[in-house]
């Protein structure tokens, strides 16, 4: 019966031309991706010059375009909607209304994503969809999951001031702000001492500290950044590894100073230092840090500080004159004689979030067992956190692809498995369906993993989970199945489906990866992720409607639902296979960039297709390719994107590298000089969020463009 619903569906049956088509629709060509979707980009919406002259009256809409010539153009649009079918209108629907603006980007705590819950929520009605979820430990049911992440960090109150000899110092609002990972503490009259840098080592063995040094009980006072010349620049970066070194990292000078026992931690940013974010304070909600500090943490501006040290010193040092003394390595803790008194009140507010769940009651003997159809329907909201843009905070991430689309084909495979359920006969044998939208996939994968923690169906009654992520960025017909080696005899149920898709089709067997199947995997699930690919617009505000392709994300979403169907009504039992090797926990911390988006993450063939290669990065100077397979690195096979993730663990800024790439069927070497990583680039997909499992994450509450180690 799944074989006759895919040999019925047009979208199916004959996707060459609805591709074809999609090159029409002007709303779902994919702008800019280079694919054959996106025709030469020419036709009427590219016309600038208007056709009638109305001298001081713009009747053009700032675009060029007069409404003349709009009117004149006809209804390409609503044509090509029309012509494609239902199911393409459907997919537009969903995805241009959930990355609509009004929406906000659709993260947790926003009225958006409550606005878009309540969307899906309408349609699950809309479908005859059930509730799922206990209330309260009760038998009334609910669609809503509820769970809670990390929100905002409240300062409910701060204080600082300092003595030394007769002066004792209230300092005002404008001269200190309480930092993020201060504990919600006080110090009273503890004696500050200069540590410099707080390095336990730095280049050529630079280090802060005496062996043995001790901070019980005393306020450690730290400059930011690293050891620095006459014109306040690194005295360590070189030309390719930008302003600092990852030695300027944040995080590990506070850890130097907590180990050492420090009551307290005062942040100074150095005089003369040639950096823009030098002349202003880090607030609270810029330095969430998760760090084990138990005494407050504050900032005081320079000039405050230098007056501290000035008033404490025993040789009448200024500020400058100490930073110059820890730019050299002469002196490591210094004595201010002076003491410090602070108290900090901070509060990690709770968000409740929660994710979607409606079942389709399935029939007969199998309506116990149940295949899980999921995506994540949250987003990055105003870009405080995961934006990959250069000034992301404020500006409204839509997450049309990520991943309004998959939720856009989880809706579809609703209602197509709605009606086809329907239309079964009472004896017919069926396993119940569940639809699940999943919340703060973007904060960690926390919603999926708390719904798979949560109990609501045991691992031994869920058969398969298939999960959406980004499937709205067809590009050459291509599509990525992972998760195949999960469950005996899946790849072999799942082949057919996929050779008579019509799309290009490469395969994974691993179960584990960047989004929400890798919870229900690690639960001992059987999985399936659909995934499209990545692409320049990934995290930035310019992931809209505008760049999806209509056509081909619908049929992603028809191809989805046939399988799920297959699957509800298979007789076979199939057995979990922990296929693949687990993730790491935790991020990874590459010191540098190659510079190039990976084509593919669920390719089988040994080493990494370069999707795509990035202006004035390393694998641009070195020559790499769009297209190339990168299959050794420093003489080594490469495996894939993580055992490439890992090699750039290894380097330093100047590292040498010899890689080979296969391009046109020819081994190339290719000499790489290794440059430091500055944030942005989606070599960095693989870690951070959508990147080593979506454990990417952003709940830490890092200022990625401040002292984050990565881009310092």
């Amino acid at each position: 019966m799944h074989h006759d619903l895919i040999t019925r569906n047009p979208l199916c049956r004959t996707l060459g031309l609805a591709l074809a088509v999609g090159a029409a629709l002007s709303l779902g060509a994919c702008a800019g991706s280079g694919g054959s979707l996106g025709g030469d980009g020419g036709g009427w919406w590219k016309e600038t010059t208007p056709i009638v002259d109305q001298g001081a009256i713009d009747t053009t809409g700032g675009d060029g375009i007069t409404i003349e010539r709009l009117l004149s153009s006809g209804t390409p649009v609503a044509d090509a909607l029309t012509g494609m079918g239902p199911m393409v209108r459907a997919f537009n629907a969903h995805v241009t209304t959930l990355s609509n603006p009004y929406f906000e980007g659709r993260a947790p705590g926003s009225r958006g994503i409550e606005l878009a819950s309540e969307y899906i929520r309408f349609y699950f009605n809309m479908f005859g969809l059930e509730p799922v979820v206990p209330m309260d430990g009760g038998s009334e049911l609910s669609f809503e999951h509820n769970f809670t992440v990390k929100g905002e960090l409240v300062v409910h109150s701060a204080s600082a001031s300092y003595a030394a000899g007769h002066l004792d110092n209230a300092l005002g609002d404008d001269e200190f702000s309480p930092l993020g990972f201060s504990g919600s503490e006080e110090v009273e009259g503890a004696p500050i001492v200069f540590v410099g840098y707080s390095m336990d080592e730095g280049k050529d063995g630079y280090t802060s500290y005496d062996e043995g040094a001790d901070l019980t009980g005393k306020v450690a006072m730290i400059l930011r950044f690293e050891p620095m010349d006459e014109a306040g620049k690194s005295l360590w970066a070189s030309e390719n590894e930008g302003r600092w070194t990852m030695n300027a990292g944040l995080m590990p000078k506070i850890n130097a100073a907590i180990k050492r026992g420090a009551a307290g931690v005062i942040l100074v940013n150095p005089p003369e230092a040639d950096d823009p974010r030098a002349g202003r304070l880090l607030t609270a909600d810029r330095s969430g840090y998760n760090l084990d500090l138990d005494g407050p943490a504050i900032m005081l501006s320079t000039e405050a500080a230098e007056a501290l040290v000035l008033a404490g010193d025993a040789e009448g040092r200024s500020l400058l004159d100490l930073r110059k003394l820890a730019d050299s390595g002469e002196a490591k803790t210094i004595e201010l004689h002076s003491t410090f008194s602070a108290s900090v009140d901070l509060e990690q507010q709770e968000i409740t979030t929660h994710n979607v769940a409606g079942v389709l009651p399935g029939k007969g003997s199998l309506a116990g067992e149940y295949v899980v159809v999921g995506a994540h329907y949250d987003h990055l909201g105003y870009g405080r956190y995961g934006s990959r843009a250069a000034d992301p905070a404020g500006k409204i991430h839509p997450g049309a692809d990520d991943n309004a689309s998959g939720t856009a084909g989880m809706l579809i495979a609703a209602q197509r498995l709605s009606k086809a359920y329907a239309a079964m006969p009472e004896d017919a044998e069926a396993r119940s369906v569940l639809f699940l939208a999943f919340s703060a996939e973007e904060m960690g994968l926390i919603g999926s993993k708390e719904f798979v923690d949560a109990g609501i169906l045991s691992p031994g009654e869920m058969y398969c989970m298939l999960n959406m992520d980004m499937i709205g960025r067809v590009r050459d017909k291509e599509l990525q199945v992972g998760g195949l080696g999960t469950g005996e005899g899946l790849e072999e149920f799942v082949m057919p489906y996929l050779d008579g898709s019509g799309f290009d089709v490469t395969t994974n067997q691993s179960g584990w990866g960047p989004t929400d199947h890798t919870s229900f995997n690690a639960a001992g699930v059987v999985v399936l992720n659909f995934f499209t690919g990545l692409h320049r617009e990934y995290h930035t505000p310019d992931d809209t409607a505008s760049t999806v392709n209509r056509a081909g994300g619908a049929a992603v979403s028809t191809l989805i639902s046939d399988i799920a169907y297959g699957l509800a009504v298979r007789d076979e039992t199939m057995a979990h296979i922990d296929k693949g090797p687990r993730p790491s926990p935790g991020r990874t911390r590459a010191k540098v960039r190659l510079g190039i988006a990976p084509g593919n993450y669920a390719s089988d063939e040994p080493g990494v297709e370069v999707g795509d290669v990035f202006e004035g990065t390393t694998a641009a100077i070195a020559g790499v390719l769009k297209g190339d397979r990168i299959i050794r690195w420093g003489g080594e096979e490469l495996s894939d994107v993580m055992g490439m993730m890992e090699h750039l663990g290894d380097h330093k800024p100047g590292d040498k590298v010899r890689i080979t790439v296969v391009r046109d069927g020819k081994e190339i070497d290719l000499d790489l000089v290794m440059k430091a990583r500055e944030g942005g680039g989606l070599d960095a997909f693989m870690a951070g969020s959508h990147e080593t499992g979506h454990a990417h994450h952003p709940d830490d509450g890092h200022d990625h463009g401040e002292d984050e180690p990565e881009i310092n």
